[in-house]
């Protein structure tokens, strides 16, 4: 197993489990109705918010371990599969039941992982020019006013759209970071792709925050994970010479295809669930005729928790 892929997983792994940590305490917080930079202060206030943040942070020094030695498409579909980790930490930590379809979900994507290993080859030698590297930051500053416009003023808008703007820039991160030319203190100073890389990131988790709080759980996370994958995967495909193994593309696509359909399955843990006085997990935007019926058919409702460096959110 190269260093790469080892950094991949091990993010993925981080990622996982700073989901719940930061949901729990996130929960704690009063939530906003836009797009507010005041949420992020207010959430590192909770101790358990603060683990998961040092979870994310040590998981981020893995994830750029493995964004300057693999393919793009691979440490996207292997990072963003963090929602099978969650739903497993999840279901040991706070008891919550996964259904036969969850653990289908993260049979699959336990199975993607493994074929991307198989697959895995050497980064492309293709980068970006000075010119593609400013281009890169001006589309994150793009990305970053959508999202505050989304988030502000279309307030009525789906919050998967925010979740998708989110995604994009998570893709963003991703390839500015590959793209560095130079991770030499000195040279980052004056590199646009390193300013690239922290805009998309910063505001990136405070959108998809923002959209989690505005309800519809699934459609959010699952438009992260597109958003945050398929970009980034074809950029690398297309402009920086990425590919798989001699021999395994076709593994290797099928493994991306496998890890990140199990991780759209799984969108449901992008949201901790309450308690109800029982300790059974109740999802938060379930209605009592949907818990009814899952009481009667015997089986717990599954629960959720939060995305790939992004925290659930407060709901309270």
């Amino acid at each position: 197993m190269s260093w790469g892929l080892a950094g991949a997983l091990i993010a993925c792994l981080c990622y996982g489990v700073a989901t719940v940590f930061q949901a729990m305490g996130a929960r704690r917080v009063e939530g906003t109705e836009g797009v507010d930079p005041r949420l992020l202060m207010r959430v590192l206030g909770s101790l358990p918010f603060l683990l998961g943040t040092a979870m994310d942070a040590l998981g981020l020094i893995f994830n750029l371990l493995a964004l300057r030695q693999l393919p793009l498409f691979e440490v996207q579909g292997i990072v963003n599969t963090n929602l099978a980790v969650t739903a497993v930490f999840a279901s040991v930590l706070l008891n919550i039941h996964l259904t036969s379809k969850d653990k289908l979900a993260v049979a699959a994507v336990v199975g993607g992982l493994v074929l991307l290993g198989f697959a895995a080859g050497p980064e492309g030698s293709g980068s970006f020019t000075i010119a593609g590297r400013w281009a890169l930051l001006g589309v994150s500053l793009l990305l970053a006013v959508t999202a505050l416009v989304l988030g502000n003023v279309y307030k009525s808008a789906h919050p998967a759209l925010l979740g998708t703007v989110a995604g994009f820039l998570f893709g963003v991160f991703g390839i500015a970071v590959r793209v560095l030319p130079s991770i030499e203190p000195a040279k980052l100073v004056t590199e646009p792709a390193a300013y690239a890389a922290v805009i998309a990131s910063v505001t990136g988790f405070l959108f998809f925050t923002t959209a989690l709080q505005r309800g519809s759980v699934n459609a959010t996370a699952a438009a992260l994970v597109v958003g945050e994958t398929a970009v980034p995967a074809l950029i690398g495909v297309t402009l920086l010479g990425d590919s798989a193994r001699p021999g395994y593309g076709v593994v290797g696509v099928f493994g991306f295809l496998l890890a990140v359909g199990g991780a759209l399955a799984l969108a449901r843990f992008a949201e901790i669930p309450e308690q109800e006085p029982d300790g059974d997990a109740v999802l938060l935007d379930q209605t009592s005729d949907e818990r009814d019926a899952e009481d009667g058919a015997g089986t717990a409702p599954p629960g959720s928790a939060g995305p790939a460096s992004a925290s659930s959110t407060a709901i309270s």
